[in-house]
């Protein structure tokens, strides 16, 4: 039967234009310490789990114009040698597979198949092999890819392809079927609007204040997150459809200290190493560090929906405190903004906002989804996607680094995703290297935030805060002359 797309699924496809990709993605590297994989194993592997993820069988079919967002349906031509493909039997370098990796994420999938496609390396120079896996976002979040990285790659070293078992698509719906599904779809969330209003108002005590406490938080939401604009910046540019992903790691040990020195969270941590990474580059471009609106997404998913695909998700705006020069003040900016979002149920609210988007017509949702992923709404999106804290693997090999892609919308320039695994913390700085060529330096400037966060987070409460933040030179060192202030909150 035909499955409807969520307003929020759609939106990712209204949003997708021939300079901006809506795929979220994953470069994997992996050690050599299995046998070297095929493309045939990885079929083998791959398609043996598909009956966990049935939507990975399925495409996009669209009912007539104007009649509301598309539907999932059964692909009957689904071939894994058309989503499971290598990039050449010979040995690669780490240099051209990365090179590779960005010529096919400058690509869009292709809407006239299931929107997933994953890409083998099988040789690396120096060992062992690469991933690049594309999903788009009408498809997946972020939280809900790693679980399909889960059911894609193995837990053990040593284990075995499951069978593929039986699957019979279904027919494919004609037009007038597809029609019918979408007025059915809109009478069933007309209705839904209305029951949900009515379940408020049926008690005029509880009921009222829950309308009330409703149309507060919906408030916060739209006034503090949407109708503030963001601030121009020089990541809001023009876009093209070339992308690079630079790639930076670091040992979450030093972020966990950081953590627990502060008492804060680790995102928090995450949040206020790109405050300064991005200082660090506005300085070096000669710009002004002026604060920046980022759009950190926030999972909704539940432990029950854990394993479901497509989007579970709400949207927390913080203002990066870029303009803030002493570490300690960074962090402390940016943990007062996460709790009073917390505190304030904003994420529930905005969720509700976008899930009200179903009841719009259609013409309104499309230029709704515009205008929310807009320059004027938000300046980058830095999205941290926690991994699991156990090996991953792949035909026997360990996984060793993996960088998530964030896409990038029309006018923004850069995303920032990070990832966990094990004792290790990936960013995938995602990009248009002709639009943002700096994006190249942004690994140095993580690094000089993270060691000025460190070392000030060491002194917090013993040093006075009484000059500004020392400059860390190219080699990482800090001038005998400069201090790492602290701040007192």
């Amino acid at each position: 039967m035909p499955e409807p797309l969520t307003p929020l699924d759609a939106s990712f496809l209204g949003l997708e234009t021939p300079n901006a990709h809506m795929h979220v993605a994953w470069f994997g590297l992996f050690d050599g310490g299995g046998l070297t994989p095929s493309v045939t194993r990885l079929r083998e592997s791959i398609g043996g789990r598909l009956k966990h993820t049935p939507k990975f069988r399925r495409r996009l079919a669209f009912p007539p114009r104007g009649m509301g967002e598309p539907f999932w349906v059964d692909d009957a031509e689904f071939d894994i040698r058309a989503h499971v493909t290598t990039l050449g039997p010979k040995t690669l370098t780490r240099q051209q597979f990365e090179d590779m990796a960005d010529g096919l994420l400058s690509k869009p999938l292709d809407r006239n198949r299931p929107l997933w496609h994953v890409y083998l390396a099988p040789r690396l120079e120096g060992g062992g092999s690469g991933v690049l896996c594309k999903m788009h976002h009408a498809l997946v979040d972020g939280k809900s890819a790693v679980e399909v990285a889960l059911l894609l790659f193995d837990m053990s070293a040593d284990a075995q392809p499951e069978p593929p078992g039986d699957w019979i698509p279904e027919p494919e719906p004609g037009t007038a079927r597809l029609a019918l599904q979408a007025l059915e779809r809109d009478a069933r969330e007309s209705f839904r609007a209305a029951r949900d209003l009515a379940r408020l108002a049926g008690s005029p005590g509880r009921g009222g204040g829950r309308i009330a406490d409703t149309l507060r938080r919906a408030a916060l939401s739209v006034g503090d997150d949407v109708l503030r604009p963001a601030p121009s910046s020089y990541v809001n540019v023009p876009i093209g459809p070339r992308r690079t992903l630079v790639k930076h790691r670091v040992q979450i040990d030093d972020l966990l200290a950081i953590k627990k020195r502060a008492v804060v969270t680790l995102n928090d941590v995450c949040l206020a190493v790109v405050a300064g990474g991005m200082r660090e580059l506005a300085m070096a471009r000669g710009e002004p560090p002026i604060p920046l609106k980022v759009m950190v997404p926030v999972s909704l998913r539940t432990e029950d929906q854990r394993d479901a695909l497509g989007n579970q998700i709400s949207f927390a705006f913080i203002d990066l405190p870029v303009q803030e020069s002493r570490p300690m003040a960074r962090l402390r900016l940016v943990n007062q903004q996460t709790r009073a979002f917390k505190d304030s149920g904003r994420a529930e609210a905005t969720g509700n906002l976008v899930r009200g988007l179903g009841i719009l017509p259609p013409l309104v949702r499309d230029r709704a989804a515009k205008a929310a992923g807009s320059s004027r709404i938000f300046n980058l999106t830095v999205s941290n996607i926690p991994g699991p804290r156990f090996p991953l693997y792949m035909l026997g090999s360990q996984l060793v680094e993996a960088y998530p892609v964030v896409p990038i919308p029309e006018d923004h320039a850069l995303s920032i995703g990070i990832f966990t695994n094990l004792d290790r913390l990936f960013f995938g700085i995602y990009a248009d290297p002709q639009a943002l060529p700096d994006a190249a330096d942004l690994p140095g400037a993580l690094s000089v935030s993270l060691l000025q966060l460190d070392q000030a987070s060491r002194q917090d409460g013993s040093t006075p805060c009484t000059r500004p933040a020392g400059r860390i030179s190219a080699n990482g060192t800090i001038p005998a002359a400069a201090t790492i202030p602290t701040v007192h909150v």
